[in-house]
This record gives C-alpha cells, structure tokens and sequence, in this order.
C-alpha cells in the first residue's frame, strides 16, 4: 500500500464526487506502509481555513476497513430512522426510540452536559472512547442527524457522511493525529 499522502485531496476545479463508501476505501488505500494517512482539516477547524492537513498513525488492515464500512452503514440507518423523529425527540425524550436506538442516541446524538470545551472532550471521550477524534465523531454524527432531520439536500447530506465516515475511521484506527502544513 504506498500510495500518494494525501487522501482525499483533488483538484479543487474539478472534485470527484464520493460516497462515504468511496471515502473510507479511498482512506485505506491511501495509508501509506508507515501507516500515515493524511486528510484535509476538517471544515469548522481554524486550520481547515489554512489548507492545513491532518496527519494520522494509522493501525488498520483489509478487515478493519471492511469493519469500518459496515459501522458507518449501520450508524446512518440508525440516524435516518432517528431523523423521521427528531424533532419530537428533542422535545418530548427519546421514549420512543427501541433499545438499540436510545443508546445510539445517547452515545452520539444527545447534547452535551456543558458548554466548556474541555468538559465537551471528556464527555466525548466518556461516550465513545478515547482517540485523537472522540468529540469530532460525536459531533458529525449530531450534524449529520440533523441535516437529515431537516430533509437538507442530498449534496449536504453527503457532504456531511463523508465527513462522518471519516472521523469514525479515524476515531477507530488512528493512534496519533497531528496537523501538519505540508506532507514530506
């Protein structure tokens, strides 16, 4: 596996248009035999304005990937499900929701006990475990949710996976992140 460094990278005239899928796959594919993988800042980030990089340690192989893929698909059918009732959710509780469902919402889609951002990360990290995207996987998860909650067209809605695929890999299989300007 020694592909070029950048993953997801692309001519910004003429980008391809990726499923989640296609992210998670093009990610492995693109993890070099050190295992680093390096992505695009994550919008929302200072740095992402700065066209600076993420630079991942990865530690994944072909059944990870594969384990990858289907956690992501099983986390979007359990967001859409949620989706068709979120509004009613966020106001009345998630009684309504099946078992499997309010633990998926208590883990990713409910809010946050404070506004502190360090109180945030360690509560991220409490729900999903500790890794360099504990809090970003959480929060994609929420914003992915609620675009499809609020029926966003479909370019945001896969805008918004891809960005979640890409933080549960990295919450998964990412031991190290640091963000970098220029990849060696």
């Amino acid at each position: 596996m020694n592909t070029s460094k950048t993953a997801l990278n692309f001519d910004p005239n003429d980008p391809p248009v990726l499923t989640p899928t296609e992210t998670i796959i093009r990610m492995f594919e693109h993890t070099d035999t050190d295992g680093i993988l390096c992505i695009p800042a994550w919008p929302s980030d200072d740095d992402a304005e700065q066209g600076m990089l993420y630079q991942c340690r990865m530690v994944w192989n072909e059944a990870d990937r594969d384990a990858a893929l289907r956690l992501f698909e099983s986390c979007y059918k359990t967001m859409q499900a949620i989706a068709a009732e979120y509004d009613s959710i966020r106001s009345s509780g998630a009684e309504t929701l099946s078992e499997a469902q309010k633990a998926f919402w208590n883990t990713y889609l409910r809010d946050f006990e404070s506004d502190e951002i360090d109180a945030i990360c360690a509560e991220g990290e409490a729900r999903v475990g500790k890794s360099p995207a504990a809090y970003d996987v959480i929060l994609r998860a929420r914003r992915l949710c609620r675009l499809m909650s609020l029926e966003a067209p479909a370019i945001i809605v896969r805008n918004e996976a891809n960005l979640f695929a890409q933080a549960l890999v990295i919450h998964g299989y990412c031991k190290e992140m640091e963000i970098v300007e220029e990849v060696e």
